[in-house]
């Protein structure tokens, strides 16, 4: 149940529908409060000196142009939204789309407007059942028109505020920013500092053999939601379990999902309580999967490296932001590969990144397309040098491997590009200064 409702409010949090829908519901109820506040206290609040006096036919216009004008705007907006999302596709990646749908003032900006229009359009059918008394217009200090008129205000500034917003949301830096700011917040949640786990880790219990069950996965999609916790209470007493994929994969139906030992007494049970641990949909998202924070990050890096774009200066922005994430990665406990569940339930977790994974899924790609930039190259070995720097102040050197192994594939794929010796010899130096290799 709670990997499902995670689900949900993820979708609705990366949705355009969900928080406008809400302020034309929020429209509709002001406009029944404000039309029977005007109805029972119209005489007293004619004295209050802020409120609109109008003619019904004035109100009327008034209402008119504000639910018009909203409207049209309403579809600029979207416009505006829908081209932004389009050039950071096409500049950047396809996949920070979703931090462009995930803006919360975009969508309340949206909200702002379409909420206008509606309490605009359902105050003007209220003032059409108003009238014409003894052949004389009816003039009176109207609340419901004042709101309208405040509200088509607070619109019109909400646009101005929104296109401000789009310009700065647009620029490279802003959205490496936000990534990168999504992601720590995210191995922050997940992954805890050394010491502070409390999972029952199993280091010494072999992997067992034998006829074994196979979970299939029930529908085509990307697991977003591992609820390993959950694994563990659906198992039978005594088994054990290994989970066949891992977060961010992409399985199709009837694909091995968990192999469990031994074979229970009843498998469609067993897999209804094993399947509802997953969570999938047709995409990658961010709730536990640290990995898609960094590919978005080496997407912009590789679009910026690409012979079409030729911009290093933004690949070395990316590093700098995926020394950030990767030194949080490097500081922090990961899951354990083997736990141990309540009535001697073991699950497995073969397949779960481990630091050296992260360090190169990181830096593997950009390495390969940074070898023609030697100014991209030293602003790489810079970042293994700063990651160096965090372990061994940490007290973990020996997480410290992945990032040598890296720098002697940095140093060999630049060789083999062809550079000039001058080149060479610089990169070789930048490598040996930062302390990760002995002798090149």
């Amino acid at each position: 149940m709670l990997i499902r409702l995670r689900a949900i409010a993820e979708r609705v949090r990366g949705s355009l529908f969900y928080i406008p829908a809400l302020f034309v519901v929020a429209a509709a109820l002001a406009t029944w409060l404000v039309t029977t506040a005007d109805e029972r206290y119209g005489p007293q609040l004619g004295d209050v000196p802020i409120l609109l006096s109008a003619s019904v036919d004035s109100a009327r216009s008034v209402l008119s142009t504000i639910a018009g004008a909203t409207i049209t705007v309403a579809g600029i907006v979207f416009s505006v939204t829908v081209v932004s999302v389009q050039l950071a596709s096409s500049q950047f990646s396809p996949r920070v789309l979703r931090g462009f749908l995930r803006d919360r003032f975009s969508q309340v900006v949206i909200g702002v407007v379409v909420g206008t229009f509606t309490y605009a359009l359902l105050l003007l059918t209220q003032t059409r059942a108003s009238g014409i008394a003894d052949g004389e217009p009816a003039v009176t200090r109207n609340l419901g028109l004042t709101v309208a008129v405040v509200l088509a205000a607070t619109a019109i500034l909400a646009i101005v505020a929104f296109i401000d917003h789009s310009a700065r949301s647009m620029q490279v830096g802003e959205i490496i920013a936000r990534v990168t700011q999504e992601t720590r917040d995210r191995i922050a949640s997940l992954f805890p500092p050394p010491g502070e786990r409390e999972d029952i880790v199993v280091t010494d219990i072999a992997r067992p053999h034998g006829d074994a069950h196979v979970v299939p996965a029930p529908r085509d999609g990307w697991v977003q939601q591992l609820d390993s916790e959950g694994v563990l209470r659906a198992l039978p007493p005594g088994a054990s379990a290994s989970l066949d994929v891992r977060i961010g994969t992409f399985v199709t139906e009837g694909a091995p999902l968990v192999t469990v030992w031994p074979p229970p007494d009843d498998p469609d049970a067993l897999n209804d309580r094993l399947t509802g641990a997953f969570g999938f949909g047709r995409g990658r998202t961010m709730q536990q999967d640290v990995l898609f924070g960094i590919r978005q990050l080496v997407d912009i890096a590789l679009r910026a490296l690409s012979p079409g774009i030729n911009d290093p200066t933004t690949a070395h922005d990316v590093l700098v932001s995926l020394g950030a994430v990767v030194g949080d990665l490097l500081t922090r406990d990961l899951p354990p590969r083997v736990q141990r569940g309540p009535d001697d339930r073991v699950l497995y977790r073969p397949h779960d990144p481990t630091h050296a994974d992260f360090v190169h899924r990181a830096f593997d790609q950009i390495r390969i397309a940074a070898a023609p930039q030697p100014g991209v190259v030293v602003a790489l070995l810079h970042t293994l040098e700063r990651l160096n720097g965090v372990v061994e102040r940490a007290d973990l050197s020996g997480r410290a491997e992945p990032l040598r192994r890296q720098a002697e594939l940095i140093v060999a794929t630049f060789e083999s590009v062809g550079h000039l010796d001058h080149d060479v010899q610089r990169i070789r130096r930048s490598a040996t200064a930062a302390g990760l290799l002995e002798e090149i």
